[in-house]
């Protein structure tokens, strides 16, 4: 068996499931497991870990004649240890050829989610997406929910995998289609130990300064019904992120298609991430 798959296989051996008293636990500000790995945010997955946290990003995407922003602002807050909620609001501008650009609102989306499992090396979430039709009838409109999970794995000597799988459904097109996307994630900086001046019980850490991240997604989606019924649409990111700070990240990544037909030729994404 291979590394990763036995970090893996050990991983879910050694998990804690959580009991109806663990929900009810107050909220600290953790960003790092017990053994003082990382909890870093993903680029294009959500994350297994609670937070309160609060994200500025701006996406841009080029190709065939199409050149689209989109910027978003989402807020992560844990309620208790485990339970907590993700809302997203994204503003789009579509710049076409022949025709007129366009802007206006997307869809809110409303993330309740809660922490079912955890341990040193594992954590895994359920959560379930709605989105509200709150947006402009050329970037929204359409009512969905995506029942999901999301998984964060160590995978030793600061690797950690954060991963997602969801089923989504929109009401209004009546389509379904599975969504999913796995990024890696290597950290460099200060290990727990130097961190005394902020850590808790069980070498827990709430410094991110200085903390640099190197990210490589890749996210998807399949259509389970509808014409494009079957279809594997992939697209990866190559990025970084960094804790300038106690409190605030600032990322940046690289976007590129890994299928065809392709939705675009290249994009760019910046944003910043401040802690609570």
């Amino acid at each position: 068996m291979n590394p990763i798959a036995s970090v893996l296989a050990i991983s879910t051996l050694s998990t804690t499931f959580a009991t109806a008293s663990d929900f009810l636990k107050p909220f600290e500000h953790i960003h790092m497991s017990e053994s003082g790995t990382p909890y870093v945010h993903s680029f294009g997955i959500e994350p297994a870990f609670t937070g309160r946290d609060l994200f500025i990003d701006h996406t841009y995407r080029v190709g065939d004649g199409v050149a689209e922003h989109e910027s978003e602002i989402e807020l992560e807050w844990a309620f208790t240890e485990r339970l907590g909620i993700i809302v997203e609001v994204p503003y789009v501008w579509e710049d076409e050829e022949g025709v007129a650009t366009g802007s206006g609102f997307g869809d809110l989306a409303i993330v309740p989610r809660a922490l079912l499992i955890e341990s040193e090396r594992f954590l895994l979430t359920a959560q379930m997406e709605v989105v509200l039709p709150t947006g402009s009838s050329r970037f929204g409109g359409e009512t969905a929910i995506a029942p999901g999970i999301a998984m964060w794995n160590d995978l030793g000597n600061w690797w950690t995998l954060n991963s997602g799988f969801a089923i989504e459904h929109g009401f209004d097109a009546d389509e379904t289609e599975v969504v999913y996307g796995v990024g890696l994630v290597k950290s460099f900086g200060k290990k727990a130990a130097d961190h005394a001046d902020h850590a808790d019980h069980a070498g827990h850490s709430h410094a991110t300064a200085g903390l640099f991240h190197l990210h490589l997604e890749v996210t998807g989606s399949t259509p389970l019904n509808g014409a494009d019924k079957g279809d594997i649409n992939l697209e990866g990111i190559v990025g970084v992120s960094y804790g300038v700070i106690s409190g605030l990240d600032i990322r940046a990544g690289y976007l590129f298609p890994l299928t065809t037909p392709r939705d675009f030729d290249k994009g760019f994404h910046g944003g910043l991430v401040f802690h609570f």
